[in-house]
């Protein structure tokens, strides 16, 4: 459902292309902004539609993914709040967005004209150098990303994948991941089956154990062996 709203600062501040503008700018945003809530799997946009919005993440949570030849989903990206979906984001008129986005769960996300978007990073040097940060990380992250999928080892694919969520979560043993095993398997390219077997082995050999979406890492140094010696993730 599409919503014209005028949402609060700190909604637009929450993100790092706007946290430093002005306030004069913010409310530009805050003015050409729509609110959009999703239902679980709702489209947000299709790959190749024209880009004409860009969207960040309220709540929620929603995937960016392409579908494979055989017509399964490969995901790119899990976005939550306060994320911004940077593949939306162009300076340029007539470019087409390179992924799909469906929400996971019930969402809700912010959409910005992306004219005023790209006024608004032609007027801030700050907001034009947040925009390359992100963009800069956003590649980083998908080099890792490829680096990861290059390695046929599942066992080192799920154990590099934990490992940096307990990293992300500041090195805290027990965490929840932000997406059902389903998803995450998608997105480390392996078959669900796969990874619930990964984990089943990691459980006996004390290192992690998993219920549900719950994660608890019982022995992080071997867990970090396990991504520094491939040849050990057999």
């Amino acid at each position: 459902m599409l919503e014209r709203k005028l949402v609060p600062h700190e909604q637009i501040r929450q993100f790092d292309l706007f946290r430093e503008l002005p306030d004069e700018l913010i409310e530009e945003v805050r003015h050409n902004a729509w609110t959009i809530s999703l239902k679980a799997n709702e489209v947000l946009f299709r790959q190749n539609d024209a880009i004409r919005r860009s969207y960040f993440c309220l709540s929620g949570q929603v995937k960016l993914f392409r579908l494979t030849r055989t017509g399964s989903e490969k995901i790119f990206l899990i976005a939550r709040p306060g994320d911004g979906l940077c593949d939306t984001i162009s300076l340029k008129s007539e470019r087409f967005h390179p992924l799909n986005a469906t929400a996971i769960s019930d969402a809700e996300a912010l959409s910005v004209d992306s004219e005023v978007v790209g006024d608004v990073f032609h007027r801030s040097q700050r907001a034009r150098t947040q925009l390359v940060e992100s963009l800069v990380r956003r590649v980083d992250d998908l080099i890792d990303h490829v680096e990861l999928l290059s390695v046929d080892k599942a066992h080192f694919r799920v154990a590099s994948f934990l490992f940096n969520e307990y990293r992300r979560n500041g090195n805290k043993c027990s965490f929840r991941l932000n997406a059902s095993k389903k998803y995450i398997a998608s997105y480390l390219s392996l078959q669900p089956e796969t990874l619930s077997r990964c984990l089943r082995t990691f459980r006996q050999d004390g290192i992690a154990s998993s219920t549900n979406r719950d994660i608890r890492v019982h022995d992080p140094a071997r867990l970090e062996q396990l991504v520094l010696g491939i040849d050990e993730a057999a």
